[in-house]
């Protein structure tokens, strides 16, 4: 089973090993009614922007699941007491949220991931590589599928957690579809998807949705002033800005200058489209090569395609209240917008995609695949 890296420490720590979920109370709820009803789906699928905490609840659900066994159905109606009064009503033994205490061994076997009745599906290290893959391939969902068809060991139920289901590779996804159309008794799949969107038809369909709402502005201030409490104003201003509402990419870029730093490049870079400046966007693929920049490329291909993301957006919906994040984003996404149809942007933010993805697995070189990346934008054109 595929543990996730080690924080470094100025990240959030992994979601198997997060005590709290903040905010999302509505869909702690609407899973908790599921389990009291005694028809538990048997698929879910969490989607929400990145960081928004959607593993972090996938991780609670098996937690509580793996803890508390099967709902217990309704009691009949009591009669009379021994000596005619009314019997005493039981105690009230209904869980109020999905909690369960850091001691408690559920707790820490789900963060060593050494439950038997919990698999998570991540991507996995190629043995021939050394590498991380860029994708969950389709013997890590067979061995999943057979993990599903045994019997629970120890609790009521069989979980397994796919983080995220955006990284099945088409064989996968296919492959997972299969024990979606045919779920095996006291089994849960819990599906965390950034972009459920771009998931087969059939594997939504066949799922119970929750969808995570952005925090609001007030909590997610709160909790940035929390965790990161020597952050300037105009700095912390950009991390709650950049986070649009997710936690997690807000505690990240407050306890990370270099990434603030990285989107300040990009965000001057971007302003010149079409005609991107090409010293300054040699000097930023500079800071991404070699084995310094390996953590610097990580997070200039996230930050990128999460600003990609936020155009593609805001071009699909131009009359809804808009906050820039620099100056001149309004017209920049304008000029974006009037190159090309929301279609042909798609297609090349789709490219750009496929090309950081096989930065690793190919072994490309990062600062060539980083211009060239920008060479998509900027040809980018009806």
């Amino acid at each position: 089973m595929a543990k996730a890296p080690p924080p470094p420490e100025n990240l959030v720590p992994p979601p198997e090993a997060t005590t709290r979920l903040v905010g999302h109370a509505a869909a702690e709820a609407t899973f908790l009614k599921a389990f009291e009803s005694g028809r538990m789906p048997h698929a879910w699928l969490l989607s929400g922007p990145r960081g928004i905490g959607k593993a972090t609840l996938a991780f609670r659900m098996a937690r509580f699941l793996l803890a508390h066994g099967m709902a217990a159905p309704a009691a009949e109606p009591a009669g009379m007491g021994l000596f005619g009064d009314a019997p005493a009503s039981p105690p009230d033994l209904t869980p109020r949220d999905l909690d369960i205490d850091p001691g408690h061994p559920i707790f820490n076997r789900v963060r060593e991931l050494s439950h038997s009745d919990l698999r998570v599906l991540r991507r996995t290290v190629n043995d021939k590589t050394g590498k991380l893959r860029s994708e969950i391939i389709v013997d890590d969902v067979r061995s999943a599928i057979d993990f599903l068809h045994l019997m629970p060991a120890e609790s009521a139920w069989r979980v397994l957690i796919v983080d995220a289901a955006d990284d099945l590779n088409r064989n996968a996804a296919n492959a997972l579809l299969k024990i979606l159309e045919e779920p095996r008794p006291r089994s849960v799949l819990i599906l965390v998807s950034h972009a459920p969107g771009r998931l087969l038809p059939t594997i939504r369909s066949r799922c119970r949705r929750l969808l995570l709402e952005p925090l609001p502005p007030a909590l997610l201030e709160a909790e940035l002033r929390q965790h990161c409490p020597n952050l300037a104003g105009a700095e912390r201003d950009l991390a709650l800005a950049l986070a649009e509402g997710s936690l997690g990419r807000a505690i990240t870029l407050g306890r990370d200058q270099a990434a603030r730093d990285l989107f300040q490049s990009m965000a001057q870079l971007l302003g010149t489209f079409p005609d991107f400046d090409p010293a300054a966007l040699h000097r930023l693929g500079d800071r991404l090569a070699g084995k310094a920049g390996e953590e610097n490329f990580a997070t200039a291909v996230t930050l990128l395609d999460w600003w990609l993301a936020r155009f593609v957006r805001r071009a699909a919906a131009r009359d809804r209240p808009f906050s820039e994040l620099f100056p001149g984003e309004s017209s920049l996404i304008d000029r974006l917008a009037g190159s090309a149809s929301l279609d042909r942007w798609l297609q090349s933010w789709e490219k750009i995609g496929r090309l950081f993805a096989r930065v690793a697995s190919a072994n490309l070189d990062r600062k060539q695949a980083w211009v060239t990346a920008w060479l998509v934008l900027a040809s980018t054109r009806d």
